[in-house]
Parts: structure tokens; sequence; C-alpha cells
């Protein structure tokens, strides 16, 4: 009876997983049917905070600042608020010879991260400035001179919490080109159909724009390694829709070696299990009570953070205790066309293809192709990333070392200001 039961379970899990991957794979369909159109443009011209928190990012201080004074947006309508956060190098000192607004973060607890400097320096501006727009940055992010007219048009239509679409500013390295790649298509398969399907944007931590009720409502948790993803499923969860601003675009610094991938992708593997355990069952409730659409993906997405996990226990379980069982995904693979690995391999490779008329659509160079070709490679390291971040317990935010020399010129022509 109990291995009738184990079975069931095991196979359940299975299906499920096999369902979910169906059905973003039908939903990235919609990305080739051309980005959205841009909101029309608003004469009304909000105020803005422009908000970048940084941790000894000397280094890189100059550049992500210089890119968000130079946006090409009236002046006098938009601040920016350079967060250190308990930093003992230059970087205080570069960012305010700058011009930039210094927000000096140091609490007694110095590694708690950005979520605490964040819910700071927010309640810091919401007394003292009247923004109706609040923007957020990363200190190896450059913004694109357009980026706060394309946020005033969002807003100014009613959305109230909006992502701007992600590039890389280094494509130097094997790593950063295949990590380049990869969020090319995000934005494209994922981002895009999500926008226009009616779901919810990922948020990436940068390039964000939150409304001013938005930001008064929900403040930014302190405590998770994933800030940006615990603040997504809480907008989905009180029925709040994050949207796509294709045009306002926002570069990152992307790992350039192994030991730097581990550590970022061990956190975020460590924060996104928290925040799957923490709203999992609020947005199932909300899915069922409420039908909606956007509480089912990210229900989605939180079970999605413990699949490879569910899989490897349910199936070792199931192999070990289990004389000749039925396994899912062995019957699935028996079904395939061929008759050894080599045939069938062959017959999946147009699945593989699949993603590459997406890279023609968004003019990719040859370095992107090639680095979607090597994608494969970081397979090796799902392992030692997921199993780091189930043994992870601490709650330290644990910053990735950036080095990058890119500015904003070195990737778009500075436009003539016309404010």
């Amino acid at each position: 009876m109990w291995q009738t039961s184990l079975s069931f379970v095991s196979n359940s899990a299975q299906i499920l997983f096999f369902l979910i991957g169906i059905f973003y794979a039908f939903l990235s369909l919609r990305g080739f049917r051309g980005v959205p159109p841009p909101p029309p443009r608003s004469s009304k011209k909000l105020r803005f905070a422009l908000i970048l928190p940084a941790y000894n990012e000397e280094k890189v201080i100059k550049f992500s600042t210089e890119s968000l004074l130079k946006i090409n947006y009236p002046r006098e309508l938009f601040d920016v608020f350079v967060v250190t956060d308990h930093c003992t190098d230059a970087t205080e000192n570069i960012a305010k010879g700058l011009g930039a607004c210094i927000l000096n973060h140091s609490g007694p607890d110095r590694r708690a991260g950005k979520g605490r400097a964040l819910k700071w320096a927010v309640s810091e501006i919401l007394k003292n400035g009247c923004y109706d727009g609040f923007c957020y940055f990363d200190a190896d992010s450059l913004a694109h001179p357009d980026f706060l007219t394309v946020m005033n048009d969002h807003l100014s239509m009613g959305e109230e919490a909006i992502q701007g679409r992600q590039l890389t500013k280094n494509e130097d390295v094997w790593l950063s080109t295949i990590l380049a790649s990869s969020q090319i298509l995000m934005n494209r398969l994922l981002q895009i159909p999500k926008y226009i399907s009616g779901l919810s944007a990922t948020l990436h931590g940068k390039g964000m724009c939150f409304s001013k009720r938005i930001t008064e409502k929900f403040s930014w948790d302190e405590t998770c390694l994933t800030e940006d993803i615990e603040m997504q499923m809480r907008l989905i969860r009180h029925g709040v829709r994050i949207t796509w601003a294709e045009g306002a675009v926002v570069y990152n610094e992307e790992p350039v070696t192994v030991k730097q991938y581990l550590k970022r992708n061990i956190r975020w593997t460590r924060g996104s299990m928290v925040v799957a355990k923490r709203h999992f069952n609020g947005l199932l409730m909300r899915m069922l009570k409420q039908r909606d659409l956007k509480a089912f993906e990210g229900v989605l997405y939180c079970g999605g953070v413990y699949k490879l996990i569910a899989m490897i226990i349910f199936t070792s379980i199931l192999l070990l205790l289990t004389t000749d069982p039925f396994i899912f995904y062995f019957w699935l693979y028996r079904k395939m066309p061929g008759a050894d690995f080599g045939e069938k391999a062959l017959a999946m490779l147009p699945l593989f293809f699949y993603p590459v008329p997406a890279l023609a659509a968004e003019r990719a160079n040859f370095k992107l192709y090639i680095g979607y070709f090597l994608t494969p490679v970081l397979g090796i390291l799902r392992f030692p990333v997921l199993f780091g971040g189930l043994l992870r317990r601490d709650a330290v935010w644990g910053r990735t070392e950036h080095s990058s020399q890119v500015g904003i010129a070195d990737l778009v022509q500075e436009p003539q200001r016309v404010f």
C-alpha cells in the first residue's frame, strides 16, 4: 500500500512540474509577437527620488551615480540619493563629490544588508521630500538617459509598480556573456509575455519604479536575502500588478568568476526558498478566492523553487524502495522518438534552437549567440547552488564584488538635453 502511495505522490509531482514547464513554454510564444507599444507620452512631469544603496563600492560608484545624474529629464524634478550602508572606503566621498545626496546608514548591525538600508532610507526620504515616484538602482547598475521619461509615462497612465528592462553592461568573459544572453531571453520570452498576458513582471532589484502610494504602503523587508522577490510576491498577494517598461533600460554587471556566480546565486536560492515558504499559502488563497491569474503565476514560481529538490527526493526514494517502479519522466523519455539516447537527443534538438529567433528579434550580437549555446555549461553549477541554498541558514546579505569600469557613455550615445 505504501509503495502505491509513494508512487502516486512522486509521479503526481513529476507531472505537475512537467505541466508547469509546458505552461511557461506556451507563455513564451507571446514574446515572438513583438514588444508591447510604449505608453502615450505624458505632458505631466512627475517628481522622482532615485535611490542607490551601496556598500564599499568605490570601484564602480562613480559610473552608476553619473548615469543617474545625466538622465535626460528636468534636473529640478529628480534627486539622486546614494545610501552608504556602513561604508569604510571612499564610496561616500566619490558620490558626494559628483553631486548626489548622501544618506549614511550606520545602524548597529552592519551585516543586515540591502533590505534594511532601503527600508531606513525610504522612510527618511518620505519624511523630508515630496516625490511622485521612487526608482531603485544598484551600485553596479547604469540607467539609460531616457529612463525617467519612460517611467514618467507609465506612472502617468496609472501604473504603480513598474520594472524596467535589464541588460548586461559587461560581456567580456565567457560567464558574463552567457548570463547576458540569458537576460535577453528572459526579457523577451518571460517578461514581455507576462506583461502582454496581464501577469506581473518579475522584479530585478534595479530599474524598478514604485508610486508614492505603493512606497508608503509596502516597506522593504529587512530580513530576506532577496528583498526584490519578497516585494514582488507581497505586491501580488495584495492585488498589485507589476508592469513592464520596455523602454526604461537599466544595465547591470554580471559575475565574471565562478566564485562570484556561486556566491550570488546561493544567496538568491536561499532567499527564494524563504520567500516561497512565506508567501505560497497567501498566494494560493488569493488565487482560489479572487481567481487571480497573477497569484496563480506566483504560486507556480513558489512551487518551482523546490522543484529540483522534490524531484531528487521523490525519485530517489521510489527507486530505492520500490521494485520495477513507474517513473513519469522515465516513461516520457521512452516515448520520445528514437531508439537510443543519440537519436532522442537529435529529435529534441529543435527545442534547443527555439530561443534563437528571440535573440535575432533583439538584434543580439554574435557573441551573445555563442553565450546561449554555452548555457548548458552552467548546468553543472545547479547542484552546488541548490545545496548551498539549502544549507545556508544565516540572513547575512553578502554582496558580490563589482569592478566593471564601463560607463553609460560606453553603451549609449548621450542625447542632447531637451529639458
